[in-house]
């Protein structure tokens, strides 16, 4: 009943590449194209509530998803878009500190600490 195919693959996945038009056997894996291994910052995944404030002052509720030693990935409810730097707030984790934005999209984003 549960029997693996042992030609090219599973009716699922040979399903799924009907159905998406395209065959991704070829294609290389996002870590492979996109980021060198050392390249990265090593990231811990976290789910902690935090505070961010804009530079008008205004102050947001975000979620921090993950933590490096130099960022932090955070996702926030409000359909805003961020000032090129922000101020961190996440007391369990002793975050509190000024960060560039360094991409948005889709109420995410990501921060890099600015040293001081």
């Amino acid at each position: 009943m549960f029997k693996k195919k042992n030609q090219g693959g599973s009716a699922l996945s040979d399903r799924i590449k009907a159905v998406s038009g395209h065959d991704t056997s070829e294609e290389r894996s996002y870590v492979d194209t996109h980021i060198r291994k050392g390249d990265r910052a090593k990231r811990d995944p976290t789910y902690k509530q935090a505070t961010i404030q804009l530079r008008g002052g205004e102050r947001l509720p975000v979620v921090v998803k993950n933590v490096s030693d130099t960022g932090a990935r955070i996702e926030f409810f409000k359909d805003i878009p961020l000032s090129d730097v922000v101020y961190l707030i996440e007391p369990t984790l002793n975050i509190q500190t000024w960060c560039d934005v360094v991409w948005e999209e889709d109420n995410s984003a990501g921060l890099h600490f600015i040293e001081s």
